[in-house]
């Protein structure tokens, strides 16, 4: 007797089983245990404490100021960015990592600094600072030392390149994503979880433009934060 093949695996069998095997192929990523590496930039607004001035991006919060840069470049602002007014004071918090110390500098502060064109003098150019403090609880804060003549250890001078939406600069590059950076070093730290940043009375701009513009911050040196 000859059996038609056919009739063994009907299509509906057929189909019933290629259902069924998707269905567990989604269920084993869904419960994949696998831990995800934590993203270098900060996770949490703690507080924003806006002075005279602030206002532009503020609807946006905390996403604004959270995630990667969208730098405009050495000759242009980004808009992607939080005015923090003249004075105007923002804490951010890192939640599933931890910036450390280590070879040179461990965090990136991007504004939206730009130079005036052609670009090739990086001390002409529109500039709003701000001064740094890290802490690694939250409480007791460690001030970067800071100029605002010579504009060292400020943050708001050096333009920023990368951009996580229109470029593939790698936003924890210290010698290709601008912005400025910090070392933990510095204030004698070696783990940093909380950074403070303070507009120091930027009165330029307007519309609710004034003060030190954040656009993000980036761990440059990190690690997944200990849980207990």
């Amino acid at each position: 007797m000859v059996v038609d093949s056919r009739s063994r695996f009907p299509l509906p069998w057929i189909f019933a089983s290629i259902v069924a095997s998707l269905c567990g192929l989604l269920n084993l990523l869904a419960n994949d245990d696998t831990p995800k590496k934590p993203d270098p930039f900060a996770d949490r607004v703690v507080s924003f404490e806006p002075g005279p001035g602030a206002g532009f991006g503020e609807k946006k919060l905390p996403d604004i100021v959270l995630g990667g840069p969208r730098g405009g470049g050495k000759l242009a602002p980004s808009g992607h960015v939080l005015s923090l007014g003249r004075g105007g004071r923002i804490t951010l918090e890192f939640v599933d990592n931890e910036v450390v110390d280590e070879e040179g500098p461990d965090l990136l502060v991007f504004e939206n600094a730009f130079l005036e064109r052609p670009g090739n003098d990086p001390k002409l150019g529109f500039f709003e600072l701000a001064k740094i403090e890290l802490s690694s609880d939250g409480i007791e804060w460690h001030e970067i030392a800071y100029d605002t003549g010579t504009r060292k250890g400020c943050a708001g001078h050096h333009p920023v390149l990368a951009n996580v939406e229109d470029n593939d600069i790698d936003p924890t590059d210290p010698e290709k994503a601008g912005g400025d950076p910090f070392d933990l070093k510095d204030v004698g730290l070696k783990v940093a979880r909380f950074i403070r940043i303070t507009d120091i009375n930027n009165g330029a701009g307007d519309k609710g433009t004034s003060g030190f513009d954040l656009d993000a911050v980036a761990a440059v040196h990190s690690r997944p934060r200990a849980t207990k």
